[in-house]
């Protein structure tokens, strides 16, 4: 794979997680839970807000340790279930078809905006459809997550960004 082509698939990676993002935020208020908790048992994310919850099968990618700058693969953390490391492993596989390091080798050192790139590529080649990453200023998850199910005032109902 040339570095153009790498290059694109980096830049429609942030622009799908830009697009998703937005739309999430609009349709049911992605960002602005009171809080959050992931179930791996079910593999399913929580939000929970005033008046609703939004739930949602989750894809665990990785996690980033900023004080160390060290980026671990969800598929190099033993303490993240295998079922929920299924697309950082089909990204670890394309990276292995097509030379591409940075998704075969775990942990590592990367800034940032590095590791942003890298969570792009992967939603990209993941063909994922929402991602949530919480920051507690040391710590960062990447999540990605599917459809969307919300419960409120007694009645539920599904919300899907497809993949472009």
């Amino acid at each position: 794979m040339g570095d153009m082509e790498l290059e694109t698939l980096v830049t429609e990676g942030h622009a799908e997680i830009a697009r998703t993002t937005e739309e999430h935020s609009q349709r049911w208020g992605l960002g602005t839970a009171q809080r959050w908790s992931l179930d791996q048992g079910q593999g399913r994310i929580f939000w929970a807000f005033e008046d609703h919850v939004a739930s949602a099968p989750v894809q665990i990618l990785g996690s980033w340790n900023a004080k160390v700058s060290s980026f671990v693969w969800s598929w190099d953390n033993a303490s993240i279930a295998e079922s929920l490391s299924r697309t950082a492993s089909e990204v670890r596989a394309y990276g292995a078809e097509h030379g591409i390091g940075a998704l075969t080798s775990s942990p590592l050192e990367l800034d940032e905006g590095r590791v942003r790139d890298v969570i792009a590529l992967a939603f990209r080649i993941g063909r994922c459809t929402g991602l949530y990453h919480p920051f507690d200023g040391s710590l960062a998850s990447y999540i990605a997550f599917g459809e969307v199910t919300l419960e409120e005032a007694g009645r539920t109902s599904v919300f899907e960004v497809p993949a472009r």
